[in-house]
């Protein structure tokens, strides 16, 4: 077991208990997936309970003027003794008026008001050409779901997902929990580059980066997305391309989701960010080891500044645990605002995309949902 003598002092979790592996090769070789609401920031830097701050709702249905209203109206944090008030809560209602959809603060893209000819409510794949990296690495693919209610004129949050080696295209299916209020992007490894089914996540300057830059491009310039609301989320071999982008594109992006993987050593000297994130990891997992998980999450520790210090978290009423498994969520003390970092424990899973448990879906869309928009 590669839990750390001092995380049982830090970890003080709320917890579910009841009571599959991917086919991605053994770790060492770049395998790799992850794995709620915050509450007001301020009331629970005070003592305040970590749920308290009540967000408004990302992109549901309104008008404009509901839009504004819900990105400031946050119930307060129910501080402790003394505790200051919860923070805002995040991006309210939103209804078709406008370009950005009633999303306060949103960032349209240029994509926004562009006539859309894809179909809906489901995956359409799409090609593209990568400048500046070897030939090899120069054709790629991804697939982008659009909501069944796709508006042109509303700026909606982006999803990337990236499946685990030899995941055939699948990766955590947001799609089913963010509903009518995300675009979701799947990215697609390139095994005629890698030489297996798995992203590259070995070397710097990766030709990953590249890839998902000109993936984000593509896809911002035909539909309209709020780029202060990019998110990534990954299992295995994707959650290592997740915690890659996060660091090396840290500043495009919003929070990322990991659920079982690890960070590659080859990586650029300084991580730009911060960035906000959730990560899911089950202590059994002989291919990710959750020693390696928790070096990353350590490293966004610092990155975002937070203290050693945890409080419960809970993931919402959606996570669940079957017999045998249990689950326990922490979040850091002292984090940049807007900036948090959540840490979810099972045990007997193995190596998870933590689907079953819903911490890869449920919980990282109430995660990013409760974030105030990027500044």
């Amino acid at each position: 077991m590669h839990l750390r003598p001092s995380l049982f002092v830090r970890l003080l979790p709320f917890v579910v208990l009841a009571g599959a592996c991917s086919s991605d090769p053994p770790a060492g070789t770049d395998t790799g997936q992850s794995g709620a609401n915050i509450g007001g920031a301020a009331g629970q830097a005070s003592g305040g309970a970590p749920n308290a701050g009540s967000a408004g709702t990302l992109n549901g249905a309104g008008s404009t003027a509901a839009g504004a209203a819900g990105a400031s109206a946050g119930a307060a944090g129910a501080g402790g003794a003394g505790g200051a008030s919860g923070a805002a809560g995040s991006v309210g209602a939103s209804g078709s008026a406008g370009t950005g959809g009633g999303n306060a603060g949103a960032k349209p893209s240029a994509g926004c008001n562009v006539a859309n000819t894809q179909a809906l409510g489901s995956y359409v794949a799409a090609s593209e050409m990568v400048s500046g990296v070897a030939t090899v690495w120069q054709a790629r693919t991804y697939s982008v779901y659009l909501p069944a209610t796709y508006d042109s004129k509303r700026a909606y949050p982006v999803v990337f997902t990236a499946p685990g080696c030899s995941g055939n295209g699948s990766a955590i299916p947001m799609e089913k929990v963010s509903k009518e209020d995300a675009i979701i992007v799947r990215l697609d490894y390139k095994a005629a580059a890698t030489g297996r089914d798995c992203f590259n996540t070995e070397s710097w300057p990766d030709p990953e980066e590249d890839y998902f830059r000109e993936t984000a491009k593509q896809v911002e310039a035909k539909f309209c997305v709020d780029t202060s609301r990019r998110f990534i989320e990954g299992f295995s071999s994707g959650s290592w391309l997740t915690n890659l982008i996060g660091c090396a594109d840290g500043d495009m992006m919003r929070g990322q989701g990991n659920a079982s993987g690890c960070m590659q050593g080859a990586r650029p000297a300084t991580c730009k960010g911060p960035v906000a994130f959730m990560g899911a990891h089950d202590m059994g997992d002989q291919n990710n080891t959750y020693q390696c998980g928790t070096e990353n999450r350590d490293r966004v520790v610092k990155l975002n500044g937070c203290s050693n210090q945890t409080m419960p978290y809970d993931p919402g009423p959606d996570i669940k645990a079957k017999a045998g498994v249990t689950v326990s969520c922490v979040q850091y003390v002292g984090c940049m605002p807007g900036y948090p970092v959540v840490w979810c424990t099972t045990t007997g899973q193995g190596h998870t995309d933590q689907v079953e448990t819903g911490l890869s879906t449920f919980g990282f869309w109430k995660f990013w949902s409760a974030l105030p928009v990027k500044p």
